[in-house]
C-alpha cells in the first residue's frame, strides 16, 4: 500500500492510548505525513445512503466473524526512527494454538524468539512488570493491546462519506468515544464491511501513541475462505517516564515514529507440529519450518538451553554440539556455535523488547513492536554497564569452585 497525503487537519485531534509499552509514555504530535495513508475526494463518488451508525454496526458483526488466524509463517520489517533507532528483519512463525516463534535479525546479529520461553506483560501491570525484570529479564515482553471493537452504543459518528484509497471505494468513518475507546477513524471496505485502515489513538500512565493499521485480505484457496490481516502499521508516539537510581530519579523522554510492513503470507497446514530449529538462523533466505511435509529432516546441532541471568546481569546459557556427519570439521562446530550464542550478546536488563497484540476473530496475532534501549538496567541494585558473553567462552573450561569472598 503506498501511502498517500490527506488534509493535515484531520489529524489534528487527541483520543485516549491504553497503554504504550514497559516504556512508551508522554504527549505526541503527528505530522499530516506520519499517518495519512488516505485521499479523499467526494466530489468523485456519491456519498453512501446507509445510516452512519448501520455502518457501525455492519463493521462490528464483521469483525466478530472474522476466522481465527490459521498457522502462518511471514516476514516483517521494523524501522524505528526519533529518540532511538531500530531496523529489524523478522520471520514469524505463528500457530493458530496462539504460540509463536519469531527469528529476529539486526544487522549481524540473529536470534529466536519462542512464545513458550517468553512472559508477555501488559504494561500496566506495573508489579508483574518488576518482578518479572528483575527475575527473568531475557523473558520479559512489556505488552499492549489494541482494540478494534467500535460498539455503536460507545461511539458517535462524527462524519461518514465515500472516500478512496489506494486506488479503492471505501466508507470513511471519524467517530468521537462516548466511554473509553481506542478507535478514532475507519475505512471500511464497502462489501464486506471490513476494516481496510483503523485510525487508534491509546493514552496511559506511559504516555500517549496514535496507530494507523492497514489491512488485506489473503485468500485459502484450499479452505475457500480469506483471512483479514495487518499489511502495515505506522505508529507515532512519544515517552516519558522516571526510575530511581538509589535516591535520584532518572527520566526517560522522546518521540518515536514506527514502521512495520508485513511480507510474503503463508498458510501453513493443520494438524502438524511446526517450529523453527534453532540450530538453523536464517541465511539469506526465510528459515525453513520443520514439520512440512516438503521440509527437509531436522538437522539437529544441539539447541541454546537459556539458563538465566547471574548476579553480574550475565546470561547464562548452555549448546549442545552434535554431528550430522563424520565429515564435519571442529571448525564447523564453532562457527555453528558462535551462530547460537549471538543472541546472548543481547543485553536483557537494557534492550527490552516489546509486543502488541491484536485481535482477530477469537485469536490474537502477536504484532512485535521494537526493542527500547535504557542505556543502562534500570534496576538500581543491577549496576552492570553491558554484560558481555564471549561467544568462544562456552569452550572454555569452567573451575568446579564456588567464590565466597572477594573476586
Amino acid at each position: 500500500m503506498s501511502p498517500k497525503q490527506s488534509d493535515p487537519r484531520r489529524w489534528q485531534r487527541q483520543g485516549s492510548l491504553g497503554g504504550a509499552v514497559l516504556l512508551l509514555a508522554g504527549l505526541v504530535a503527528l505530522q499530516a505525513a506520519d499517518l495519512a495513508l488516505a485521499q479523499s475526494d467526494p466530489a468523485s463518488l456519491p456519498s453512501s445512503e446507509q445510516d452512519p451508525q448501520a455502518w457501525l454496526q455492519r463493521y462490528n458483526a464483521a469483525l466478530r466473524q472474522l476466522p481465527p488466524p490459521p498457522n502462518l509463517q511471514y516476514r516483517q520489517q521494523v524501522r524505528v526512527e526519533g529518540s532511538q533507532t531500530f531496523t529489524a528483519t523478522l520471520d514469524v512463525l505463528y500457530r493458530r494454538d496462539g504460540s509463536w516463534q519469531a527469528w529476529v535479525a539486526e544487522g549481524d546479529r540473529v536470534r529466536l524468539l519462542d512464545s513458550r520461553q517468553l512472559e508477555a506483560v501488559n504494561q500496566s501491570d506495573l508489579l508483574k512488570l518488576y518482578s518479572v525484570y528483575v527475575s527473568r529479564p531475557e523473558a520479559l515482553l512489556p505488552s499492549v493491546s489494541f482494540h478494534l471493537e467500535a460498539d455503536p452504543s460507545r461511539y458517535r459518528v462524527l462524519s461518514s462519506e465515500r472516500v478512496t484509497l489506494a486506488g479503492s471505494p471505501v466508507q470513511h468513518l471519524r467517530l468521537e468515544p462516548l466511554q473509553e475507546g481506542q478507535v478514532r477513524e475507519l475505512w471500511l471496505d464497502p462489501e464486506s464491511g471490513l476494516p481496510r485502515q483503523v485510525l487508534l489513538f491509546l493514552s496511559g500512565v506511559w504516555g500517549q501513541a496514535y496507530a494507523l493499521i492497514g489491512f488485506a485480505a489473503v485468500p485459502d484457496p484450499q479452505a475457500g475462505v480469506s483471512y483479514w490481516l495487518p499489511e502495515s502499521t505506522r505508529i507515532n508516539l512519544a515517552y516519558g517516564f522516571w526510575t530511581l537510581e538509589g535516591l535520584t530519579r532518572r527520566l526517560f523522554r522522546g518521540s518515536l515514529s514506527i514502521r512495520h510492513d508485513y511480507q510474503d503470507y503463508r498458510i501453513l497446514p493443520e494438524g502438524v507440529q511446526l517450529r523453527f530449529l534453532p540450530s538453523q538462523p536464517p541465511v539469506d533466505a526465510p528459515p525453513v519450518v520443520a514439520g512440512l511435509p516438503e521440509s527437509t529432516p531436522p538437522v539437529e546441532l544441539g539447541d541454546v538451553q537459556v539458563l538465566g541471568v547471574d548476579e553480574q546481569g550475565n546470561q547464562q546459557f548452555s549448546i549442545g554440539l552434535g554431528r550430522r556427519s563424520e565429515a564435519k570439521t571442529p571448525l564447523e562446530d564453532r562457527i555453528a556455535a558462535f551462530n547460537l550464542t549471538r543472541p546472548a550478546s543481547r543485553n536483557a536488563l537494557t534492550q527490552i523488547d516489546t509486543l502488541a497484540f491484536l485481535p482477530l476473530g477469537s485469536s490474537q496475532l502477536p504484532i512485535y513492536l521494537f526493542q527500547f534501549d535504557t542505556g543502562r538496567p534500570l534496576y538500581p541494585l543491577q549496576g552492570v554497564e553491558r554484560p558481555r558473553v564471549d561467544p568462544n567462552g562456552v569452550f572454555d573450561p569452567r573451575p568446579p569452585a564456588i567464590k565466597l569472598f572477594g573476586d
